[in-house]
């Protein structure tokens, strides 16, 4: 529900997969992100389709982008709410009105822009901010969404995903388009920009940026869609949004995810982090997703991959016009056996009465089918290592959390044998670790880093240590990813979760992000804690536990066997009493790569995970050491299952089976994620 006031909502949405010049790479999930901004915006937070503008592709072109920016800017009234939502290619340009530090001015990239001998029709940083200072000035309720990056790296191994990047314009100024801001420098300009490159505007708007001024923001595949990795979980994110929900409870929850699957990319909050989103204050308690359509037994939902639906979930479906989930209202219960990007098709399993179920009625997710968990690698080799190659291949299709990547299929990681090399040339893999004596073998991300540590391809039993680090990491992306799938949940939004840190005079504070980066930043041997606070009604067993930056996960509260519940209201501090500190430190050897350009911006993120529940938990059959660096004869990885939903991330194995991940009578839990950026 949106809140009560006259002001209009207005939108400008632009995706673009094909440029017109060739130098420029083409994408594929742009037009998708737009497309999905636009469902979102429209059925999630009541703006209107006649308010929002589409610029896709060839009709996203300079001219076109700049003339809707300024007709946005002349039709929005005082404290309107207005969303600028670009996915394409970033770059940089000459700066061609001398006031960039570093001489290049940040860029998007619109569909008729070329590179080489063909004209630059980049829209610069400049040219942005001059629209964004008109419009802040009519309403502070903008905000900016920006699924691009301006700089990227040849130390990225070519197995990374596609980057929405291009290469920098370095063309002199004189075979460049005149400035369009007539060569005189913007006021400050050059004074507190932030992190992803753009200049923040206080608090008269939000940015969400996807990644840092120095990094690349990824195309993310998921059930066979494309989307920007950014716009994919801050999709899901604003599809669960909660009354009350503001910037920076999605933006945390969206950047875990998205760095877990990119660890080069970080995503940037800037601004009015903590404003309601979209300028919202209240929304519709229950949460639900329309039906569109029915024929036969067969049912449309307006939800789709991009919100997180799954194959082999149920949805009990409930009264057009209901506010509440219950038995009253309550006609039926579909499951999902389909689905594209935005929309999903059901089987009609039961029906209270004939022809109950129809288009308007309202679908709530009642059991989410985890399906298939392993962690997809990718196996490559040269010729000559062959044998090698099928053995790691072998053991990872026995393996319950792996298994090997298929013809045509985006694996998670790249296992790979890189031969040896006098030097680097242009396509080598793993060319962040230079000349190389030996053969090795390199285990690469979706973002063309080095993933765990690298082991020559003679290192006795190196197959079966490799196939045990692909398995902690699969366990470590799984369990970080672990939701209550349930959006009724009673203890979601009930516990407080706080980073801490040493304030000046020695008390313990709340470590707030980054002033412009919105992320919290810690460095080696700095003593961190948290704080919980129970606002549920009832005691809860909490548990925390740590993603390090290695793979491995500890437990950083209770003790192992130990356990007592938290009573309503109550606070509860780990780390902060004598005898109980956490330091924090970078582990030996990290990052992995040999090359120091190819670091992970001097450090690493690191996750805190909280788990609270009503009934006691053992969370210690999810802890494992990080990646091991030296072989050991007959290692191997043991401990059982939690419970049902837990034991899916333990052990990979996917199920159709509704009853493996739902909860017993009574039983309810929760997650909450706190990240830090470990700095060295």
């Amino acid at each position: 529900m949106s809140e009560t006031t006259t002001a209009a909502r207005r939108g400008l949405l632009i995706g673009i997969d094909e440029y017109l010049f060739p130098e420029i790479p083409p994408l594929e999930g742009c037009v998708n992100d737009a497309d999905l901004m636009a469902h979102i915006l429209e059925h999630g937070f009541d703006f209107p389709a006649a308010n929002l503008t589409m610029l896709r592709d060839e009709a996203a072109t300079r001219a076109a982008i700049l003339a809707e920016l300024d007709r946005l800017v002349d039709r929005t009234g005082a404290d309107d709410i207005v969303v600028v939502h670009y996915s394409g290619h970033g770059s940089q340009m000459t700066d061609r009105e001398g006031d960039e530090p570093d001489g290049m001015d940040d860029t998007i990239v619109p569909h008729d822009s070329g590179r080489q001998t063909n004209p630059n029709r980049d829209i610069s940083d400049d040219e942005i901010y001059q629209r964004l200072l008109r419009l802040t000035a009519r309403t502070p309720y903008v905000t900016l969404i920006l699924d691009c990056c301006h700089s990227g790296t040849l130390t990225r191994d070519l197995f990374g995903s596609r980057g929405r990047w291009v290469e920098a314009d370095r063309r002199p100024i004189s075979e460049l388009p005149p400035s369009p801001i007539g060569g005189t420098p913007l006021p400050n300009k050059t004074r507190d920009l932030g992190p992803s490159g753009w200049r923040p505007l206080g608090d008269r708007y939000a940015l969400i940026a996807g990644c840092r001024d120095d990094e690349s923001s990824y195309e993310h595949q998921a059930s066979g869609v494309k989307h920007g990795a950014l716009t994919f979980f801050l999709g899901l994110e604003l599809a669960a949004a909660r009354p009350a929900t503001t910037y920076r409870d999605v933006f945390e929850a969206a950047s875990v995810q998205v760095t877990a699957a990119y660890p080069r990319q970080h995503p940037q909050l800037e601004g009015a982090r903590d404003r309601s989103l979209f300028g919202v204050k209240e929304i519709a308690p229950m949460r639900f997703v329309p039906v569109r359509q029915r024929v036969g037994d067969q049912v449309t939902l307006a939800a789709g991959a991009a919100h997180g639906v799954s194959i082999g979930s149920r949805w009990g479906i409930y009264l057009p016009g209901s506010k509440e989930a219950t038995e009253a209202t309550r006609l039926g219960v579909v499951e999902i056996e389909g689905m594209q990007a935005v929309a999903s098709q059901a089987r009609i399993v039961h029906e209270a009465q004939p022809a109950a179920i129809g288009a308007g009625s309202r679908a709530v997710e009642e059991a989410h089918a985890y399906g298939e968990m392993r962690l997809v690698v990718e196996v490559q080799s040269p010729p000559a290592y062959r044998q090698a190659a099928d053995e790691l291949s072998g053991r990872i299709a026995a393996s319950t959390l792996l298994r090997p990547a298929v013809a045509g299929e985006n694996a998670d990681l790249a296992a790979r044998i890189v031969p040896p090399r006098s030097a680097i040339r242009q396509g080598d893999p793993a060319p962040q670790l230079g000349a190389l004596a030996e053969a090795v073998w390199a285990i690469v991300g979706r973002d063309g880093r080095l993933a765990m540590p690298v082991h020559a391809a003679s290192e006795p039993g190196v197959a079966g240590l490799l196939c045990r680090n692909l398995e902690r990491a699969a366990r470590f992306r799984r369990t970080l990813a672990l939701r209550n799938p349930n959006p009724n949940s009673a203890l979601a939004g009930k516990v407080e979760f706080t980073l801490l840190r040493r304030g000046p005079a020695g008390d313990w504070i709340a470590a707030e992000p980054d002033s412009a980066g919105g992320r919290v930043i810690y460095r080696p041997a700095e003593r961190i804690a948290v704080r919980i606070v129970n606002r549920h009604t009832a005691p809860l067993y909490v548990s925390v536990l740590d993603f390090g930056l290695t793979g491995a996960i500890d437990l950083l509260y209770p003790i192992e066997g130990a356990g007592q519940a938290l009573a309503p209201g109550r606070t509860l501090y780990v780390g902060v009493r004598e005898g109980d500190e956490l330091e924090l430190a970078l582990p030996a050897g990290f990052p992995y790569a040999a090359d120091p350009s190819d670091r992970p911006a001097a450090g690493g993120d690191e996750t805190f995970k909280l788990f609270a529940a009503t009934q006691p938990t053992d969370l210690s059959s999810l802890l494992q050491t990080g990646y091991r660096r030296v072989a050991a004869a007959g290692a191997a990885d043991g401990g059982s299952p939690l419970d049902r939903l837990l034991a899916l991330a333990l052990t990979g194995r996917g199920t159709r089976d509704i009853q493996r991940v739902s909860l017993a009578a009574g039983d309810d839990w929760t997650t909450v994620e706190r990240s830090f950026f470990l700095q060295a």
